[in-house]
């Protein structure tokens, strides 16, 4: 089986821990030089080539046609969702969830102005609910927020929920469980050969 053809955008941070231990685990070699700063690994016949980015970044890399397939967390997808990306399987690590949360468990009362980086993702949520919010937006530190007075709520992603507790801040409800997840472009998932079976292999474990 070869991959000379195939390249998979991969999220940096712990979606390429997650992404080499299923490399590991499938038998195909891992072509990342971790002591290199390299971000583009050329595809071989034995292994895909592996272009590594930032998750916001991996929807378009797929969607664009640069990288075949990637590996990113659904909460990403959510947030900057593309139309010509396709999902094509839960890889089932690097679990966590995107919460509400602020400094008392109770649901929000009247117009509530929220801090988060998940934009998209808070204001369909709440006009689901009909609820009114002014988002705020802010790239990270979002835990600080209720504390000095910016906003009484945020939406973060959280794992273990240690850094919500740790500024004495409580969950009130999951917006989104999220997980990685395999995507790949569209067109090329319906005429490039390799995709499937590059799926199977790292599916399968």
């Amino acid at each position: 089986m070869s991959f000379h053809n195939i390249t998979v955008a991969i999220a940096k941070g712990r979606i390429m821990k997650g992404s080499q231990s299923l490399w590991k685990q499938t038998g195909l070699p891992w072509p990342v030089d971790e002591d290199s700063r390299q971000l583009w690994f050329r595809p071989q016949d034995d292994h895909p080539g592996v272009l590594i980015a930032r998750a916001r970044d991996i929807p378009t890399l797929v969607g664009m046609g640069i990288a075949d397939l990637g590996i990113v967390g659904l909460d990403v997808l959510e947030e900057y969702s593309n139309t010509h990306v396709l999902q094509v399987a839960d890889l089932d690590f690097a679990h966590c969830r995107v919460v509400l949360a602020g400094q008392n468990e109770h649901w929000p009362v009247g117009p509530t102005r929220i801090a988060t980086k998940y934009q998209r993702i808070t204001q369909n949520y709440f006009s689901v609910h009909r609820h009114p919010v002014e988002i705020v937006h802010l790239s990270g530190s979002l835990e600080l927020a209720p504390v000095i007075g910016l906003a009484p709520y945020i939406v973060d992603i959280v794992d273990t929920g240690n850094t919500l507790r740790q500024h004495h801040l409580i969950e009130i409800v999951t917006i989104l469980k999220s997980s990685a997840r395999l995507i790949a472009n569209q067109s090329h998932w319906r005429t490039k050969p390799g995709l499937e079976q590059l799926r199977q292999v790292l599916h399968r474990v």
